[in-house]
């Protein structure tokens, strides 16, 4: 009896919570660069530039620590009610965007020159991880919908004359 309670205790020790499954879609956009970056819990990190109207897309492999610490801030950050923090001026500055998907449910963060700080260090720690990787291209299409829906502006309307 004595082993058995040993082995249970040894077993349930060793078990660690499933991890969450996302689907995590970073962009980042100033007068220098625009890109997104794509996270689903694998240890594989998509890169697709997009500055310059062109679309080239990369990915790298993460190291542990990198891919245990995206997951960790993706299990924590708390995402604010409101979808958008910018202003009505228009100015040079930066545009975050952010899309966390877990299973059916999606919370997204539009950021342009203000936002929650957390959101502001959390895109530089991952712009901090895209600068120590080398990216290898690949001609896998990522699906950037959702987040393209939030920071590409709309065609102007045409007018008929």
């Amino acid at each position: 009896m004595r082993i058995c309670i040993v082995a249970l205790i040894l077993i349930l020790s060793g078990c660690k919570s499933p991890m969450k499954d996302y689907d995590f879609t970073f962009f980042k956009w100033n007068i220098r660069e625009s890109y997104y970056l794509k996270f689903n819990s694998s240890d594989t990190l998509y890169y697709v530039n997009v500055y310059g109207y062109k679309e080239e897309t990369s990915f790298t492999i993460l190291g542990e620590d990198e891919k245990e610490r995206i997951q960790t801030i993706l299990d924590t950050i708390t995402f604010p009610k409101e979808e958008t923090f910018e202003n009505n001026l228009i100015e040079d500055g930066q545009t975050n965007a952010f899309v966390l998907k877990n299973g059916k449910q999606s919370k997204k963060l539009k950021m342009h020159s203000n936002g929650p700080d957390q959101f502001w260090r959390f895109g530089k720690s991952l712009d901090v991880i895209k600068n120590n990787h080398v990216f290898i291209k690949t001609n896998k299409k990522i699906d950037l919908s959702e987040i393209n829906k939030m920071v590409l502006m709309p065609a102007p309307p045409i007018l008929s004359q």
